[in-house]
């Protein structure tokens, strides 16, 4: 098993430019292996902290500290369709979603590198026979084995974001460099110091990057409703009534805090968005043995007979083993130790370092 990064040097490698401090310092660690290089950033939400003139500006500012052409792509609109309307669909079925996930799957990875594609042929700064490398500033690795090539996980535990690209095509992994899943932060930080990087001190951004403030108030904006804010019964597994919510909308599978009752503590163990209901549980009755998983993504051939590995079934937790086992559509994956689980989040499967695939929790 080795580090995977492309060894055809002549070829035109694509940095994505954040605006921020590691895909910055990834620039310039790619510019000295890379001679054929151009940097470029994604406009997916106007005016939103991912997108607004200040980081789009220090985004440029890298690309002339490089001497690389630097390019803006548009996609405004395929953002909208394919991220905002799942993230708000989500929230309104009772579950917790992963716009980023989602984005890296149908944005980053996909829409953004096939449109760099194309302007970079108008521009004849990639030839018509000639395949384009991307990279960004994910902490997270392209690992060469000889079953194929997989995501792996970054040497910083704490920055390691393998579990966020899960979703990206199988066939999108050749093209892709990651150069800083070999690094921890401080040392990027350090670089960006030794470089003279303005961006040290730009904070990073941990929520969905198009929503300012509330998100219930933002889906209400979006979508003109507000009846998901009607209050309603807060029951026990039995049926019990417990209470009163203010809106299934406001809570999260695994919620304990901000519930209002007594005698706790109550974990939220099921919302019911067509009833108006939520259920909650002590902690040993909210947690599951097994759950079911859908929109799976896989970097080795799906399972066709149980298989065991581990699973991460949210960001910052660790892996717990499970059997991934095969069902008519999708797929059941048993827990060795019971979970609150989540839906709407991700299940990611690994083989100790190797990201093997994934789905969204039913």
């Amino acid at each position: 098993m080795r580090r995977f990064c492309s060894t055809l040097m002549p070829m035109v490698l694509a940095i994505a430019l954040s605006g921020g401090v590691d895909s910055a310092v990834a620039a310039v660690l790619l510019s000295r292996k890379y001679p054929r290089m151009v940097g470029a950033s994604h406009v997916i939400w106007p005016d939103s902290r991912c997108c607004s003139v200040e980081v789009l500006n220090r985004a440029r500012d890298t690309c002339k500290l490089l001497d690389i052409p630097y390019i803006q792509e548009d996609l405004c609109g395929e953002f909208r369709d394919q991220v905002v309307e799942d993230f708000i669909q989500t929230y309104l079925s009772g579950k917790t979603p992963n716009p980023c996930v989602i984005c890296n799957k149908t944005i980053r990875f996909d829409a953004f590198y096939s449109r760099l594609k194309q302007t970079l042929r108008e521009r004849e700064l990639l030839g018509e026979a000639e395949d384009l490398l991307f990279s960004t500033g994910h902490y997270a690795s392209i690992v060469e084995t000889s079953d194929g090539v997989f995501i792996g996980k970054g040497v910083d535990p704490i920055k390691d974001q393998s579990y966020m690209l899960y979703q990206v095509r199988r066939e999108m992994l050749a093209n892709m460099v990651l150069p800083l899943g070999a690094y921890r932060k401080s040392e990027i930080l350090n670089m960006a110091e030794e470089l003279g990087l303005p961006y040290t001190q730009v904070k990073e951004s941990q929520d969905a990057c198009f929503v300012e403030g509330d998100y219930v108030a933002f889906i209400s904006k979006q979508t003109g409703r507000s009846d998901f804010l009607r209050s309603g019964d807060i029951v026990d597994p039995q049926g019990r009534v417990l209470g009163k919510h203010s809106g299934t909308i406001n809570y999260t599978v695994g919620q304990r805090r901000g519930l209002g009752l007594g005698n706790g503590p109550w974990y939220v163990a099921c919302i019911e968005p067509q009833e108006n209901r939520l259920v909650v549980a002590r902690e040993a009755d909210a947690r599951r043995r097994d759950f079911q998983i859908d929109r799976a993504n896989w970097f080795v051939d799906p399972p066709a007979r149980p298989l065991s590995c581990t699973v991460k079934i949210r960001y910052q937790i660790g892996e717990i083993p499970c059997s991934v086992e095969p069902l008519e559509e999708g797929f059941l994956i048993v827990l060795k130790h019971p979970q609150i689980v989540t839906p709407g989040q991700s299940a990611v499967f690994y083989d100790r370092e190797l990201v093997l695939g994934g789905g969204m929790i039913l």
